[in-house]
C-alpha cells in the first residue's frame, strides 16, 4: 500500500509537470531580510506582502521579516552570501544601485537572481508657502541665479538626495547646497523650521503634511511644486508632472525582491507568483492606497528589463551623489 501511495503521488507530480523538486517548495519557512529598521516604508511593505500571502494560503509554511540595522550593504550582503536553496529572501529599493552606482557597495542587482517588484511610489519637492517661489520653474531658476544658496535637505545618498540631483540636472546650471537631514519626516521638520529651502516628500507624505480630508490644509506650512510620477496621481489632481512643466524627471521607486545567486527557478518563481497573488489582496490594496502606491508588479523578463534600464539611468546619479 505505501509502494501505491508513493508511486501515485509521483504520478500526479508528473501529471501537473512538476519536478520532485518544484513539487517540494517551499518544505520549510522562509525568511525576507529587510536591510533597515523596523518600522519604515520598506518594512511595511514586506510585512504587509508576508500577510498577504498567509491570508490566502498561498504558500503552505510561513514567512518571517528579518530587520537588519545599520547601512543597508549589511543586510543585502547577508542575503547575496546566504545559501541560494530558496529560503531567504531580499527586499530593498533603489538604494541597491545608489550603493552600488556611487562606490559604497561592491555589488548590485546582478548579483542575485530577481524575484519581483512590487508597488511603486514617486516623490514631490517642497516649498515652504512663504518662501517665495510658486512653481518648480522658480524653484530651479533660483538655484541657477545663487548657485549653492539654496538649502536642500536629505539623506546624503539616498532616495531623496537622487531625485534633488535629478531635479537641477534638468535645469543645466542649477545647483543646490544638499545637507544631511536624513528620511521624510525628519525633512518636512527641517523645512518648516526654516533650516532648509527645499527638500523632496513622497506623495503619501505629501497628503499626510499638506492636506485634510482629501482637501489642502489652509494651516500646512509646506507646498509642493511638481509629481515625479509620469502622470498625475488621483489623490493629488491639480500637481502636475515634472514632465508636464517641460523638466524631464520622473522618478518613482519599486520594492524590490532578491533571492541569493543560483538560487532554483522553482522557488524564485514560486515566491514571485505568491507575491503577485498576494498584491491582489484587500490588505496589500489598502497599503497602496494609503501609501499612494501604484499597483505595479513585474516578474521576469519585465523585471530584468526594468532593473536594467533602472540601473542605466540610475548609475550616474549615484556617482553625482556620492561627491555632493
Amino acid at each position: 500500500m505505501k509502494t501505491l501511495l508513493i508511486s501515485a503521488a509521483v504520478a500526479m507530480t508528473a501529471a501537473l509537470g512538476l519536478t520532485a523538486a518544484e513539487a517540494a517548495w517551499p518544505e520549510k519557512p522562509i525568511k525576507v531580510v529587510v536591510p533597515f529598521n523596523a518600522g519604515g516604508t520598506s518594512d511595511t511593505v514586506a510585512r504587509v506582502l508576508a500577510a498577504g500571502i498567509s491570508d490566502i494560503n498561498a504558500l503552505p509554511h510561513p514567512i518571517s521579516i528579518v530587520n537588519v540595522g545599520g547601512h543597508f550593504s549589511i543586510g543585502s550582503r547577508r542575503v547575496k552570501e546566504a545559501k541560494p536553496d530558496g529560503y531567504e529572501f531580499l527586499t530593498i529599493h533603489i538604494a541597491l544601485m545608489g550603493g552600488q552606482g556611487s562606490g559604497k557597495m561592491d555589488f548590485g542587482h546582478a548579483d542575485f537572481e530577481p524575484v519581483a517588484a512590487t508597488g511603486e511610489f514617486c516623490l514631490a519637492p517642497m516649498v515652504r508657502k512663504d518662501s517665495g517661489i510658486n512653481s518648480l520653474k522658480e524653484l530651479l531658476d533660483a538655484a541657477k541665479a545663487k548657485p549653492d544658496s539654496l538649502i536642500f535637505g536629505a539623506n546624503l545618498g539616498a532616495i531623496n538626495h537622487m531625485a534633488g540631483i535629478m531635479l537641477q540636472n534638468a535645469n543645466p546650471g542649477s545647483k543646490f547646497r544638499f545637507v544631511q537631514i536624513g528620511g521624510g519626516t525628519a525633512n518636512f521638520t527641517a523645512l518648516t523650521g526654516a533650516q532648509t529651502n527645499a527638500t523632496v516628500l513622497s506623495g503619501a507624505e505629501v497628503v499626510n503634511f499638506t492636506m485634510k480630508d482629501g482637501m489642502p490644509n489652509p494651516e500646512s506650512q509646506i507646498k509642493p511644486l511638481a509629481y515625479t510620477g509620469a502622470a498625475r496621481h488621483p489623490k493629488l489632481p491639480d500637481l502636475p508632472t515634472a514632465k508636464e512643466l517641460g523638466y524631464d524627471v520622473e522618478f518613482c521607486i519599486h520594492s524590490w525582491w532578491f533571492a541569493p545567486k543560483g538560487t532554483p527557478k522553482e522557488a524564485v518563481d514560486g515566491f514571485a507568483n505568491a507575491l503577485e497573488k498576494s498584491a491582489q489582496t484587500d490588505r496589500v490594496k489598502k497599503l497602496y492606497a494609503d501609501k499612494l502606491f501604484a499597483p505595479v508588479f513585474l516578474k521576469g523578463e519585465a523585471l530584468q528589463k526594468s532593473l536594467d534600464a533602472t540601473w542605466k539611468a540610475i548609475a550616474p546619479i549615484a556617482m553625482q551623489a556620492s561627491k555632493k
